[in-house]
């Protein structure tokens, strides 16, 4: 068992850093010029495994890694699939000093990138989906709230991220850029 997770993990590790991604499917291309992010967001999507941390090392002199978690499927009103995926990006150029940045991406049932909430903290990325809703859990010395986003109906444009009883913060939808 430990040799299949070992395999997988240099399977997408070693498929991430490749220039050309190869077809899925008959019926789904993915195009090489994605960059390198989007890519590895795609390679999580196709493992299909919910609630899974994927790690990923982009080569180089400063620190640029990756963990992506696809969270599941909001099926909306109008019968339409949403894949979401969070992603938190350390960067940063000595181990003790970097810094995570957290996403929530929201993708097609065919992988097509919709948009995506750059939440600033890594801490800010939702824990999970309940009932067509991400779940934005807070619990630590600065943030203590539990918000909760419907994606039911519609994609909102802006979301609130409650932090506290007294405030939290507002985050803007950037459309995707395909």
């Amino acid at each position: 068992m430990k040799r299949f997770f070992l395999s997988l993990i240099v399977i997408l590790f070693t498929s991430c850093n490749k220039s050309d991604l190869q077809q899925n499917s008959k019926n789904k291309v993915i195009e090489t010029k994605l960059d390198y992010y989007e890519r590895c967001r795609i390679l999580v999507l196709e493992q299909n495994t919910l609630n899974q941390d994927f790690g990923f090392t982009k080569k180089g002199k400063e620190i640029d890694e990756q963990v992506v978690t696809y969270l599941g499927n909001i099926i909306t009103s109008k019968k339409d699939t949403l894949k979401i995926l969070n992603s938190v990006h350390y960067t940063g150029v000595y181990d003790d000093s970097k810094r995570g940045s957290g996403q929530v991406y929201i993708y097609t049932v065919h992988n097509k990138l919709l948009g995506f909430y750059n939440l600033g903290s890594a801490d800010a990325v939702p824990s999970n989906i309940e009932n067509k809703e991400l779940i934005f859990k807070y619990n630590n010395e600065s943030c203590n709230q539990t918000t909760k986003i419907s994606l039911k109906d519609s994609i909102p444009r802006q979301i609130f991220i409650q932090c506290t009883k007294e405030g939290g913060d507002i985050y803007n939808l950037e459309t995707a850029y395909n």
